[in-house]
């Protein structure tokens, strides 16, 4: 990706613009390039806010929002997509989000990515795009990126999307959105799924004694209606007031089917030489009281059970990423994370890179990891296919962004649901080791649908 000096104009000057871009566009084509991305620094605002104020003003559906500690960033439009299925999925995408940012002339501060949002099973879509508007938050500094093909754009064509920007700029301030305050959600009869969940369990404690899995992760699915349908923009604002220390994440194609949520779970992010990955494995509620909310923790923390479950996830990592060429470092024991209606027992991996690796390589070789599906991963998956009277679509699947150095960060589509129209399909589960109790690993997914129904707005 070629990279080329800020442009330093004014941006109230519609003919200064004109010029200015169209010295970057002959710049661009003069590389060869296909595609022009601008950078702009924007004055503090809400990134969710403002991707939500673009929704409206330019009718696009497709978007993309990831919130965490440290970055917010969100995105909507596409300039360029592609959608695959199959085997090859990962190294397709990854030829694709190379192949799109190696073509991208990009003015600084411009950092274009490439999103990507994956199926758990490999035949369902798989779907990239380089955005037409993007913006990254990080502490209070906020930048928006604006991209364009050249073959059909013009400086006309990237005036007409800044003044967009302005006008969801002005809507904000002239009338914010409100937030909307969280359902009163009931949960339904649930007499069918906990026999159905019950009896997988029996079966995979069965094939547990039987040697033929070590873990095995199984997922119930729960859908709710309401005649109103679901606000996202309202679920999202609540999930992040509730889940500050997830990753709160947005992604969806078209009007009124949303795919959202707060992922404890980090999958892997490769940054500044660095790779970092998650395991997340081994569950307690929280308590209501501090004594309670204690002796929960120390319960799940001594946990003979819990602390295999766990480990079976941090030595899969570290063994992946081992045969990949790269080496793991791993604290001795595991932390506890804290969420509002449950904690796991979380190890933090870290590993210095030797050599550049791409991204997508790495989710590639990890997903699905056992934390998500069980061990060994291919006799797991299998017997997920037989046990689990549902599609996962993106539960439990990477959704991410990749850079054009092929950095970036995925996590795990977990604690989620589909919003479609009326319908919100939340998705939970539970890992099944040795020592599992059924109706224990029942309250656990009861617990984690507290994530979603907590927050549906």
């Amino acid at each position: 990706m070629p990279v080329s000096l800020p442009l330093t104009f004014d941006l109230s000057s519609e003919s200064e613009f004109y010029t200015q871009v169209s010295t970057g566009i002959q710049a661009a084509q003069q590389a060869n390039c296909q595609f022009l991305s601008l950078g702009i620094p924007l004055p503090t605002v809400d990134p969710l806010m403002l991707l939500a104020g673009l929704m409206q003003v330019s009718g696009e559906n497709e978007h993309f929002y990831l919130e965490q500690a440290v970055e917010i960033v969100a995105a909507c439009g596409a300039v360029a997509t592609r959608s695959v299925q199959g085997s090859q999925r990962f190294s397709d995408l990854q030829h694709f989000s190379e192949r799109i940012l190696n073509r991208v002339w990009a003015i600084a501060p411009a950092e274009p990515r490439i999103f990507c949002q994956f199926s758990f099973w490999d035949d369902a879509a798989n779907r990239a795009f380089l955005p037409r508007w993007q913006v990254i938050q990080r502490r209070d500094q906020v930048c928006l990126t604006l991209s364009c093909a050249l073959e059909t754009s013009t400086p006309h064509r990237l005036w007409q999307d800044w003044q967009l920007v302005q006008r969801a700029l002005a809507h904000l301030l002239a009338d914010p959105p409100p937030c909307s305050p969280p359902r009163v959600i009931a949960l339904p009869p649930l007499t069918e799924q906990y026999g159905q969940f019950i009896t997988s369990v029996k079966r995979a404690l069965q094939l547990l004694e039987e040697g033929d899995l070590e873990k095995l992760v199984l997922a119930a699915a729960l859908t709710l209606e309401q005649p109103q349908g679901f606000n996202w923009l309202g679920t999202l604002q609540n999930l992040r007031q509730q889940y500050a220390n997830c990753y709160i994440f947005s992604v969806g194609q078209k009007r009124q089917q949303v795919f959202l949520g707060a992922s404890p779970e980090r999958l892997v992010k490769i940054g500044d030489g660095v790779l970092c990955a998650d395991a997340l494995a081994g569950s307690r509620p929280r308590g209501q009281t501090q004594q309670e909310d204690q002796r929960l923790r120390n319960g799940l923390y001594h946990s003979s059970k819990e602390r295999y479950e766990h480990q079976v996830i941090v030595e899969f990592l570290c063994q992946t990423l081992q045969q990949l060429g790269i080496s793991c470092e791993v604290p001795t024991k595991p932390r506890i994370l804290e969420l509002s209606h449950i904690q796991h027992l979380q190890t933090l991996i870290q590993a210095p890179l030797p050599q550049p690796i791409h991204i997508l390589k790495v989710v590639a070789a990890l997903h699905p990891t056992p934390a998500v599906a069980g061990y060994p991963a291919s006799r797991a998956q299998d017997w997920l296919r037989q046990l689990e009277p549902f599609d996962r679509h993106g539960y439990a699947a990477p959704l991410g962004w990749v850079t054009a150095t092929g950095e970036g960060e995925f996590i795990v589509g977990i604690r989620s649901a589909h919003l479609q129209g009326t319908h919100a399909y939340l998705f939970a589960g539970a890992g099944i080791v040795k020592g599992s109790q059924p109706q224990r690993e029942w309250q656990e997914i009861l617990w984690k649908f507290q994530t979603m129904i907590s927050a549906l707005a």
